[in-house]
């Protein structure tokens, strides 16, 4: 398999207002029950020299380049698309749980209403007609977007490390911009 651009999401930490707009329009788009979530928004308090301020973390699937998902799942329900996204197929999904608890960033979980495994597809019926997907579309500051991961490294700003976020072995294609726009 050859990827010819790794496409992830984008996210400017320094903007985020932890309002949950980009959850809301996710699980609107993807009609999941009302207890079950593809993206989260997490808070974290950090001390400055000036007190301490919230900052928050949207995140859902990294679609990693290593994804743990992928390789412990005994029915081979996942694949990597030639853009680098990791996409499940429900329908052969046996509920096993093994990827769930494989990955690093719970980014997958098993749905209460049919017991199969369920993630982030970054939206990839949008993103095939050219389109964003409904968590950048709903965050109202702007704060999500989606692009080539090894384009967006490029710009000084940008890393793999954030306010709980980091690197690890599955090599996450989420990038951290650390700047306001």
């Amino acid at each position: 398999m050859s990827i010819n651009q790794k496409v992830g999401f984008v996210f400017r930490q320094e903007n985020c207002v932890g309002c949950g707009a980009c959850t809301v329009a996710c699980q609107i788009h993807n009609e999941l029950p009302e207890n079950h979530r593809f993206r989260k928004v997490d808070r974290y308090e950090v001390e400055r020299e000036d007190g301490a301020i919230d900052v928050w973390l949207s995140h859902s699937c990294m679609h990693c380049e290593n994804p743990a998902c992928l390789m412990v799942c005994p029915a081979k329900a996942y694949h990597v698309r030639d853009d680098g996204i990791v996409v499940l197929d429900r329908e052969k999904c046996t509920g096993c749980g093994l990827c769930a608890t494989a990955c690093p960033y719970s980014a997958v979980s098993i749905r209460e209403d049919d017991g199969k495994a369920d993630k982030c597809n970054m939206c990839v019926e949008l993103l095939d007609r050219g389109m964003k997907p409904a968590c950048v579309t709903g965050c109202p500051v702007q704060c999500i977007e989606t692009g080539n991961i090894d384009e967006v490294l490029k710009k000084p700003s940008a890393s793999k490390e954030g306010v709980g976020y980091g690197d690890c072995i599955t090599k996450p294609n989420m990038v951290i911009i650390k700047e306001r726009a």
